[in-house]
């Protein structure tokens, strides 16, 4: 018996059924590609977290500086870093496609990573000590397990850039928010006793004003006022740029 083609009904329909089938498996695969990049991020984060520890038992348990101008040759945060972690790619997440190279500069000589420190009120109330002043010491800390650290940063993020929560940018590169949210509506944050955690930026919104457990203070004081209100929004601006 001669065998009849496929006629043109049944080819639209194959077609359509593959259609069908790509539309509801390719959000499954981007998914769980951006998974498999926050628990890499998540990895880097836990390194740069044991490098830190490390960093402490040799400096008196002080944490670094966010950087050092020693006869103007300038030293980051993660050039201190470096040596305890043995590689320059952890500074970079994988969900980060901007920053190729963590030792790329842009025009003004500042390398572009992925992460930045929380210097809360210049220095005063963060997790990481300001320009040439030694970091706090981890018995300043009302809670290590309680405050951030480092947070992910939105491109183009400069090594040299500090997170303020009250703020959410270094000033001089503008106003641009670079609070990280792009693993599936959450970031990673590193806390100062090494763990790291994904969390939403509502979450941490929540957490500005409450008393005892602020995470970006290292006393972890709620903020009151403007910066209440700053940082809520920075942490709301997060979240609407991740959508």
């Amino acid at each position: 018996m001669k065998k009849s083609a496929f006629t043109l009904i049944e080819l639209l329909v194959v077609i359509a059924i593959i259609a069908i089938l790509a539309a509801i498996l390719f959000p499954v695969f981007a998914r769980a590609r951006e998974n498999a990049r926050r628990s890499s991020c998540q990895s880097n984060m836990k390194q740069i977290g044991l490098g830190i520890m490390q960093y402490t038992q040799d400096y008196d348990e002080r944490m670094p500086p966010r950087l050092i101008n020693a006869n103007g040759v300038l030293t980051n945060w993660q050039n201190m870093i470096q040596p305890y972690v043995k590689s320059y790619q952890l500074f970079q997440c994988p969900s980060n496609t901007k920053n190729t190279n963590p030792l790329d500069n842009d025009a003004t000589g500042l390398s572009r990573v992925s992460y930045a420190p929380n210097v809360d009120g210049g220095g005063s109330n963060g997790a990481v000590g300001n320009d040439n002043v030694a970091g706090p010491s981890l018995a300043d800390f009302n809670s290590v397990s309680q405050t951030v650290a480092f947070v992910e940063t939105m491109p183009p993020g400069f090594g040299f850039t500090d997170f303020v929560p009250t703020s959410g940018y270094f000033a001089s590169f503008g106003t641009t928010p670079l609070l990280f949210a792009g693993h599936l509506s959450t970031g990673n944050y590193l806390f100062a006793d090494g763990h790291v955690k994904s969390l939403r930026p509502s979450v941490m919104a929540v957490g500005c004003g409450t008393d005892g457990s602020n995470p970006w203070r290292r006393d972890n004081k709620a903020y009151a006022g403007t910066d209440l209100t700053n940082c809520q929004t920075i942490m709301g601006n997060a979240a609407n740029n991740f959508k």
